[in-house]
């Protein structure tokens, strides 16, 4: 009985901040997954879950546009279109080639990859369960940005949280992976992630003097024109992240 009484609670939670979202509208939503698989890691999203989410994106006419495309928007204050969405993938899971690239190429959905770039081609550890993981590869990564659809750009070389590290640390951390990523796939990276979402002023004037253009965090809201490029907020998919939840994120 309790776990039907939290599931009604959550479906009333949801609604009511559907209502709240239709009476305060404005700004758009960076989604931020990270595995999309069958592990235990709380932060995967199961792949008929995420296939029906961007289902549900294509049935309701949303327009999923590149985080250059909206990093583009910020800069020029223009307004944002009332259903457009962007999609974000971080920390190299191998899942993301076999479960979503599929699954964009489909709806021909366009997405930023955030990639630790020590991590490419060998299995890790997932620190809080134990649980290893495969990450991407080279050839994956390179075909997958061969398609047009996918952007790769850097999440440090090593996944370290930037402001637990000293500034030099934090800085070859930022340029090694950029390098790595622009050397491997002959482009030009100018958007971040910040590893766990740790970021300071520090850290963000590293990213300004290298040509960064916009970086993204872990704090949750919608990103509105006035956003500061460099402090974008997504909204997290997770495993507990129910339809009625995922509508009121994209809304």
């Amino acid at each position: 009985m309790s776990l039907i009484r939290n599931k009604i609670t959550r479906n009333i939670k949801s609604l009511a901040l559907l209502g709240l979202n239709y009476l305060s509208p404005g700004g758009t939503a960076i989604l931020m997954y990270h595995s999309v698989g069958r592990n235990k890691i709380f932060f995967t999203v199961k792949p008929e879950d995420f296939q029906k989410q961007m289902a549900c994106l294509s049935a309701k006419g949303y327009s999923v546009v590149p985080l250059a495309r909206l990093a583009e928007m910020i800069k020029n204050k223009e307004e944002f279109p009332r259903k457009t969405v962007v999609l974000t993938f971080d920390d190299s899971f191998e899942d993301n080639y076999s479960n979503v690239f599929p699954v964009l190429k489909k709806y021909n959905f366009p997405a930023t990859f955030f990639v630790a770039t020590d991590f490419i081609g060998k299995d890790q550890k997932n620190e809080s369960t134990g649980i290893f993981f495969k990450t991407l590869s080279w050839p994956q990564i390179k075909e997958m940005s061969e398609s047009g659809l996918i952007d790769f750009e850097p999440h440090t070389s090593t996944h370290r949280e930037l402001t637990g590290i000293s500034l030099e640390e934090a800085k070859k951390e930022i340029l090694d992976s950029k390098r790595a990523i622009e050397e491997g796939l002959g482009k030009k990276c100018h958007f971040f992630a910040y590893p766990r979402g740790k970021y300071d002023e520090e850290i963000i004037k590293i990213l300004k003097e290298n040509g960064f253009l916009a970086a993204v965090t872990v704090n949750p809201g919608r990103v509105r024109k006035t956003s500061d490029l460099l402090k974008l907020p997504r909204q997290s998919i997770d495993s507990l992240t129910y339809k009625l939840q995922f509508l009121h994120k994209i809304l």
